[in-house]
């Protein structure tokens, strides 16, 4: 009992050590919107503050989700020294005491210049702050960002028990359907639509939501007949259905 008792200690100490090093938030709306076609660029902000001590500290974009097209030019790491390239993942900057910097942020680029145009799409960054001096020391933030408004979303009921993607209906369609969905607690939510070859082509939902049943139109106008895929995520969970557009 009294190695029980000395270990909880031992780790409460360590976890206060640690809480009291530095801090590592957004400061940016969960989801940073843009609909500018203008305006390539969208910016979600974070801020990193040391509280005690001189420390090196490495940022480290740990997960990347981007729409296709949004791919090509990706997204940079941005700090108080300096905006990086969108290949480099890891950043390493020396912070002392009191230090706060406000520029930490991730940029995305939804301009695809294959194809010479603005895309409309969404993203996910998630990016990590740690101590060099012991990486076991961190706090990850997540960034979002989307030309994708809650337009043509709409709740229709509030009170769910589990997640569930329903069947598309109707199914087949010309050129507009509709999907339906549950999530029990809020959370980020993907949908998006694919064809036969895992090509995406149309992100539908990028955003956090609340949790209910909610309903989305599709309009397939401009696509090809054939049969297409939907993925829910949100969280953990993840399903996939078909339907098939007939014109």
């Amino acid at each position: 009992m009294k190695k029980l008792v000395f270990a909880l200690a031992f780790l409460a100490l360590s976890y206060s050590s640690f809480s009291q090093t530095f801090t590592f938030e957004r400061i940016s709306p969960a989801m940073v919107h843009n609909t500018d076609t203008n305006d390539y660029e969208i910016v979600s902000y974070s801020l990193l503050k040391v509280l005690s001590g001189t420390h090196s500290i490495r940022l480290i974009r740990v997960i990347q989700d981007l729409t296709p097209g949004w791919e090509e030019l990706g997204t940079s790491i941005c700090n108080y020294n300096n905006c990086f390239s969108s290949q480099i993942d890891t950043v390493t900057d020396s912070y002392t005491t009191g230090q706060v910097d406000d520029t930490v942020s991730q940029h995305f680029y939804c301009y695809d210049p294959i194809l010479n145009r603005f895309v409309e799409g969404a993203g996910y960054v998630r990016l990590r702050a740690e101590l060099v001096s012991d990486p076991s020391q961190y706090v990850e933030v997540d960034f979002r960002a989307s030309t994708l408004g809650a337009i043509g979303i709409q709740q229709i009921g509030t009170i769910v028990n589990d997640f569930k993607l329903s069947q598309n209906y109707p199914n087949p369609f010309n050129p507009v359907t509709k999907i339906s969905f549950s999530i029990p607690k809020s959370d980020y939510v993907s949908l998006r639509v694919y064809d036969m070859l895992g090509r995406e082509v149309k992100a539908l939902v990028s955003q956090d939501m609340g949790p209910g049943e909610y309903q989305v139109d599709f309009d397939a106008k401009g696509l090809s007949s054939g049969m297409y895929y939907y993925s829910l995520r949100a969280g953990e969970f993840v399903d996939v259905k078909k339907m098939v557009l007939v014109k």
